[in-house]
């Protein structure tokens, strides 16, 4: 993830002096910020635009209808940084924050170097463990598998089609390439060869049948997606080695055919 200069930030709070004298502190850090003071207007703002992080009152115009514009970016960009502003947090909004994943709550007033420290610290969180370039002739899977991955902090690359995986594997970097059973034999090994001309990068290859392992992957698994998101947790950081795709490639079941990474 890049630093916090071009970072985009939504603003949303009732009280004028607070949307006055906070964004122009937090441009100094180099965050992009808009505003709203309104439930109505931070979600007109939200769906207009993506926003790397949100600051939100709890009482906007009502008790806790600052969960409204919380739940609502919840929807639009999961991975989003949610801070809430608020005179203390009473028990039923903390515990409807814990299901809205809410980053923290900043007591008013705050100060705001603590808020942008704490800015910093969340947005390090969502820091990419690494890139990673899936290719799926089913789409379906692959919006699904992009959400999965995202939700472990990693950046996707999605390709659909033969071409655009060719292409996806000369722009930049890639840390780990994963290609499903939906693509025939003769693609991976178009795909890998591709991929191979720029980078030494591990290959993860679902088979679309259990022998059929011929297409020049370093890894195969099983089609799993609880295996295969494992065995990307321990490549990207780096406890398995390439050449060991037999210790870890596991039989499939007649229950985890059910589940095909396609």
């Amino acid at each position: 993830m890049r630093s916090s200069c071009g970072k985009r930030l939504l603003l949303v709070d009732d009280e004028s002096s607070i949307r006055q004298t906070l964004p122009p502190i937090l441009r100094k850090y180099g965050y992009s910020v808009e505003t709203a003071g309104t439930v109505s207007g931070g979600l007109e703002r939200l769906h207009a635009e993506k926003f790397d992080l949100l600051i939100c009152d709890l009482n906007i115009e009502k008790p806790g209808d600052g969960l409204t514009v919380i739940q609502a970016i919840r929807k639009v960009n999961p991975q989003c940084v949610t801070i809430v502003l608020t005179g203390y947090p009473d028990l039923d909004t903390a515990i409807e924050g814990i299901k809205l994943s809410i980053d923290d709550y900043v007591i008013k007033p705050s100060n705001a170097d603590t808020l942008v420290a704490l800015l910093a610290e969340k947005l390090a969180k969502r820091r990419p463990t690494a890139r990673i370039l899936s290719v799926s002739y089913y789409e379906p899977v692959l919006r699904t598998w992009a959400l999965l991955l995202e939700a472990r902090h990693y950046e996707t690359v999605c390709a659909s089609r033969l071409e655009s995986a060719i292409e996806c594997c000369k722009g930049p970097s890639v840390d780990i390439l994963v290609l499903g059973s939906s693509v025939p034999l003769t693609d991976k090994q178009l795909i890998i060869a591709a991929f191979r001309e720029s980078s030494t990068a591990p290959v993860i290859s679902v088979p679309l049948a259990e022998n059929d392992l011929t297409d020049g992957a370093d890894y195969h698994i099983e089609p799993d997606p609880d295996a295969l998101l494992e065995l990307i947790d321990k490549l990207t950081q780096r406890k398995v080695a390439p050449g060991k795709e037999r210790e870890l490639r596991q039989t499939p079941s007649s229950e985890s055919k059910t589940l095909p990474y396609c």
